[in-house]
């Protein structure tokens, strides 16, 4: 809490771009990821480089995490309507009361109350939880186990941060060899002040400085634990958003062996001068005009 506080304070000085590029500045890891024209909105790490990523898998666990109001429920629906059925969603259990239209085993895992939440706790059901007011939010190891058998070839976890090493651990216990474990933070493309405005009118209801600090933390270890930072750029126009999870999709595909996996064509033209080009900021320009 204490390190997020002190991100949050030098952001707020600062006040840069919530891009890899400009948050160097501030925390060097980030100096480490790549951008490329024809992966729209993906940043690579190192680890991504690697040989590791250059093999062939036969299912894919996506954990899904970033900071608060990113994003990340949008691009997630994007890329199941993209490529229905090929992605199977673990489900979060929570002790609040189901709201209208919310189903048991779809939505969440619905506990009757905190007590029988806090009993799976110590029974060690879950592999990572929260509480968010007066309501526990977690990721049930049955969750993830029966996404697990399922034929879908990407399992997708949306997961937090602070998650994923418990999560990792546990999964390569009981995960084969030709499973790959991707590990995928969103930034949304905006100024650290507009997002701060935007997370105070999103989330009324909760602790922002609070909420500020664990979004400083994320920030702080995202570059040593994410394989990839995507960058979502939240506008009105979708184009946005489908190009996003399209570029998603599309390096997934490069690493799953699965015949029948969808890959997108980049839909813009790249001027050849820009072609070769490892200009981050020639790059985000183009993207932006796009």
């Amino acid at each position: 809490i204490e390190s997020g506080k002190n991100i949050i304070e030098l952001l707020q000085q600062k006040n840069p771009k919530l891009l890899p590029h400009q948050l160097q500045e501030i925390i060097s890891g980030y100096k480490k990821f790549s951008v490329s024209l024809e992966k729209f909105g993906i940043w690579t790490s190192p680890k991504a480089r690697s040989k590791k990523f250059k093999q062939k898998y036969n299912k894919v666990i996506l954990l899904f995490s970033g900071v608060t109001a990113g994003g990340k429920d949008a691009i997630r629906e994007e890329i199941e309507t993209l490529a229905p059925n090929l992605f199977k969603k673990t489900v979060t259990s929570t002790s609040r009361p189901p709201r209208d239209g919310e189903t048991e085993g779809k939505d969440y895992f619905f506990f009757e109350s905190s007590k029988s939440f806090r009993m799976s706790i110590k029974n060690q059901e879950f592999l990572e939880y929260i509480k968010r007011g007066e309501h526990f939010y977690g990721l049930p190891k049955k969750s993830l186990d029966e996404a697990l058998t399922s034929d879908s070839p990407v399992v997708y976890s949306q997961i937090e941060m602070s998650g994923w090493s418990k999560t990792e651990k546990y999964l390569n216990t009981i995960s084969q060899s030709q499973t790959l474990i991707l590990k995928v933070f969103v930034l949304p493309d905006m100024n650290f002040s507009d997002y701060q405005k935007w997370l105070t009118e999103k989330r009324t209801n909760e602790d922002i400085d609070i909420r500020l600090a664990k979004t400083g933390w994320e920030i702080k270890k995202a570059p040593k634990k994410a394989d990839f930072i995507v960058t979502n750029r939240i506008r009105e126009d979708k184009k946005f958003l489908s190009l996003t999870a399209k570029a998603i999709i599309n390096q997934i595909s490069e690493i799953l062996d699965f015949p029948d996996f969808p890959s997108f064509p980049n839909e813009f033209t790249i001027d050849p001068k820009l072609k070769k080009t490892k200009n981050i900021d020639a790059i985000i320009s183009f993207h932006d005009s796009i």
